[in-house]
């Protein structure tokens, strides 16, 4: 990816992401439930898309940062996209996950 489409990409997602912010921290979060549904819905699938993309290969670690990414002493179970998943979505870093 060239660097002007990267940095558009950047800044699509950025404003997608403060707007979302935006809506929900609305005062009155009620009013525009319908707005916030279309922004949520489409946050669950790509974060569905990103975890799969980064599931455990035949040897339980993560395929895509499995591959040189990291050096071979460092390689834990749980890669970051996943660690960070578990912070904000579940709550907390995994045991033995160190950000």
């Amino acid at each position: 990816m060239d660097e002007r489409l990267g940095r558009v990409l950047r800044e699509r997602v950025e404003a997608y992401l403060r707007d979302v912010e935006r809506m929900l921290r609305a005062a009155e979060p009620g009013a525009a439930w319908s707005a916030v549904r279309l922004r949520l819905l489409p946050l669950a699938t790509a974060w569905r898309s990103l975890l799969v993309q980064h599931s455990p290969g035949p040897r339980g670690r993560c395929r895509h940062c499995d591959r040189a990414l990291r050096s071979r002493r460092n390689r834990g179970p749980l890669c970051s996209v996943w660690r960070t998943a578990h912070a904000y979505l579940v709550g907390g870093w995994p045991s033995g996950g160190d950000r």
